[in-house]
């Protein structure tokens, strides 16, 4: 056994714990503490305050579940993302189809009444209400529209898009004969008709009133319409 100073040993501990010493360094030391209890009670304290951790070994089991967790959270994450993509396209091809059709096909701009021209006046021996309407600005004119308030008053709208198009050849609803069949109106709304008006409540041109004394109506119109 070699005879080695305690203070060599007590260099040589913090190697040996760290495992980074030669095996005779180690060897040295182990003789040393078989038979020095000083050393001995060193060597335990030291290795109390720099524990070595234990090294854990991995589970390829659980590595394959983490790794498949993880594939499954990115499919659904691009699945997600797929579908939102969709909606977000459909959405805006929507919004799209709905502006198209707002501005270019729904009938909702009502022609003003200064633009119509009210012409050719009268009425038939059944109580039909001819008359002749030219609407002078140009425009096309896509649908006639007719409404009755709580009053009576009986109106007759033109109607268009939002973007108007240009008159390529008046029709009958830009320039032509048009009536309204008094009578019949009644009996299907219930309600007596007091006046014709072209346009709308707040902006109106007066075709027909009660009491208002109308010559016949033309041949032109009532053969226009083979009356």
């Amino acid at each position: 056994m070699r005879d080695v100073p305690c203070e060599i040993i007590e260099d040589l501990m913090p190697l040996v714990v760290d495992d980074v010493c030669s095996e005779e360094s180690r060897e040295m030391v182990e003789e040393h503490l078989a038979h020095c209890k000083q050393c001995q009670l060193k060597w335990e304290r030291m290795k109390a305050d720099l524990p070595i951790p234990e090294k854990k070994g991995t589970d390829p089991a659980t590595d394959d579940r983490v790794i498949k967790g993880m594939a499954s959270t990115w499919n659904r994450g691009r699945k997600k993302s797929f579908l939102k993509g969709v909606f977000l396209s459909s959405l805006s091809i929507a919004v799209l189809v709905l502006a198209y059709v707002g501005l270019f096909e729904w009938q909702i701009t009502s022609v003003p009444a200064d633009n119509a021209e009210i012409s050719d006046v009268g009425e038939t021996e059944d109580g039909k209400i001819l008359y002749h309407l030219n609407i002078n600005d140009g425009y096309s004119v896509n649908t006639l529209k007719y409404s009755m308030d709580d009053n009576g008053d009986f109106y007759i709208t033109a109607k268009r898009p939002v973007v108007k198009e240009k008159a390529q050849h008046l029709s009958t609803l830009e320039r032509g004969y048009d009536f309204i069949d008094v009578p019949d109106q009644e009996s299907m709304r219930g309600q007596k008709i007091k006046a014709v008006y072209f346009g709308t409540q707040k902006d109106r041109k007066l075709i027909w009133k009660k009491g208002m004394d109308l010559p016949g109506a033309s041949e032109e119109a009532k053969e226009r319409f083979g009356f």
